[in-house]
């Protein structure tokens, strides 16, 4: 095994049990939708990780969704959540990359993307995505937005290392704009979606430290959590509710 693949593997050990790989909540993507104006009927997700948030659009609307993510075991854990919960008719998994869908132009009136756009950029993202809407479709999306132009050291070296594009809120917002979309509205997500998953998060390294002293994932993900925690007033995710211009 490669130095890549046994940091990789490091990684998926200390996240294939967590439920949220990524700040989320119930009550966060049920206030997103609810923004909508219009019910939607097909919705595309993309990067659905275990499927919380698709489970809350299923709950709360009567579309059809495309579930896609490139990790399997996350889809299956998705489809085994629906089935438990009867809604499997409603629900059809594809494992794919986000940078190429599968899909035709137009084929879906709701696109949702929580936490997942900054892997192939936002602004590729706004543009490749577009496409995929009907006329007036609606985006909805999180990312990881600075709060303030006043920033820490160690909070500027973590993200100019994880995530060098981060932006403020307000130019993410307007590059949204620019890409030819409607910005209905947009909110910070709430401290509640920040615990569900650095709390456990939290946990799990600590579960794991003995077992896994000299992995070096392990050591970045601990230091993601403790500069997320002492900094958390700086920075944070922000959900952005768009339409097709």
């Amino acid at each position: 095994m490669n130095e890549h693949d046994l940091y990789m593997n490091d990684f998926m050990k200390v996240y294939e049990t967590l439920e949220y790989w990524g700040p989320g909540s119930g009550t966060d993507t049920q206030k997103a939708l609810s923004c909508i104006p219009k019910a939607p009927t097909k919705i595309l997700e993309i990067g659905c990780g275990k499927g919380l948030a698709t489970k809350v659009l299923a709950e709360h609307s009567e579309a059809t969704i495309t579930a896609v993510d490139n990790e399997q075991l996350a889809l299956d854990r998705l489809t085994h959540r629906f089935e438990q919960h009867g809604m499997s008719e409603r629900l059809k998994t594809v494992n794919a990359s986000m940078t190429a869908l599968p899909f035709s132009n137009e084929s879906f009136d709701l696109i949702w993307a929580e936490g997942s756009a900054y892997i192939m950029g936002v602004e590729k993202a706004l543009a490749q995505w577009r496409p995929l809407l009907q006329k007036n479709g609606f985006l909805v999306l999180s990312d990881m937005v600075w709060w303030t132009n006043v920033r820490s050291k160690e909070a500027v070296e973590l993200w100019n290392n994880e995530y060098p594009d981060m932006q403020l809120m307000q130019d993410r917002a307007e590059q949204m704009i620019q890409a030819g979309y409607l910005l209905l509205d947009h909110f910070p997500m709430s401290e509640e979606a920040w615990l569900n998953y650095y709390g456990p998060l939290k946990e799990k390294i600590t579960e794991l430290e003995p077992e896994m002293p000299s992995s070096v994932a392990l050591k970045d993900i601990k230091h993601e959590v403790d500069v997320s925690t002492r900094f958390a007033h700086e920075f944070g995710y922000h959900m952005f509710i768009l339409e097709k211009a």
